[in-house]
């Protein structure tokens, strides 16, 4: 055989085809797309999401199994917001100060928390992807502030504590509609968010008058005016943000 013919012949077992550099990439492919199924978590929550939703629901369990009926009526009463306390109808101490961000992390039993719950799974997690977790985690205590403070205005001399973390939520919803509207443009017709604002304001106000019957709250139980306080605070904020 000739050294041309040798030369040749080694060439070609040096050199690897098209095809087979494909298959190797397939291959390569396959199997990151696999090992990236099997890493990813069966709920994918963003962190601040699940972090609210796992304090919350610790919150409850510790007052469900741990405290006693004497324990949790003195943490209703002394980490819940009540009005009178800001208004000398009641004795004031220095812990009342912290209540109105303890009472968004306490809640009147299990139907209560899980709803807000849900609530906060269904539009924390898409608030949170859409402005980042610490703005998000910002705006829920923001507006569960003025969801206080609209329940302070209207019950000042109120002896009832809230508790719930329901005004940061209704400021995670407006949020929500805001960030749907901005996705898909012109979703809400020429009044814009208008109709959904006076009916869900509308809908807070009448669960408030008349009580919810299922979960047995009476007439005056349900703190409609810290619902609507958040949600019209979600919006202000929001504004001010210049998020719309």
């Amino acid at each position: 055989m000739s050294d041309n013919k040798k030369n040749e012949d080694t060439n070609k077992d040096n050199i690897i085809s098209l095809a087979d550099k494909k298959s190797e990439k397939e291959t390569r492919l396959k199997q990151e797309v696999k090992a990236n199924k099997n890493s990813e978590p069966l709920v994918n929550l963003p962190p601040v999401t699940r972090n609210l939703i796992a304090l919350m629901m610790g919150v409850f369990l510790i007052f469900e199994f741990i405290l006693s009926s004497t324990q949790q009526e003195w943490a209703f009463f002394n980490l819940g917001f009540m009005p009178a306390k800001f208004t000398g109808d009641a004795h004031f101490d220095p812990l009342a100060t912290l209540t109105p961000f303890t009472n968004l992390f306490l809640h009147a039993g299990w139907l209560h928390v899980i709803m807000n719950t849900v609530m906060l799974l269904a539009f924390g997690s898409g608030v949170e992807r859409w402005m980042g977790g610490r703005k998000m985690v910002a705006l829920f205590i923001a507006t569960g502030l003025f969801g206080v403070a609209l329940h302070f205005a209207l019950n000042p001399s109120s002896l009832s504590p809230v508790v719930g973390a329901s005004g940061g939520i209704s400021g995670l919803f407006a949020a929500a509609l805001i960030m749907l509207n901005q996705r898909n443009q012109g979703m809400t017709g020429r009044f814009g968010l208008w109709p959904i604002i006076i009916v869900w304001v509308g809908i807070s106000v009448l669960f408030g008058v008349i009580g919810d019957p299922q979960s047995g709250l009476e007439p005056g139980q349900i703190a409609w005016a810290a619902h609507v306080g958040g949600f019209l605070g979600g919006f202000a904020i929001l504004k001010l943000m210049k998020l719309f």
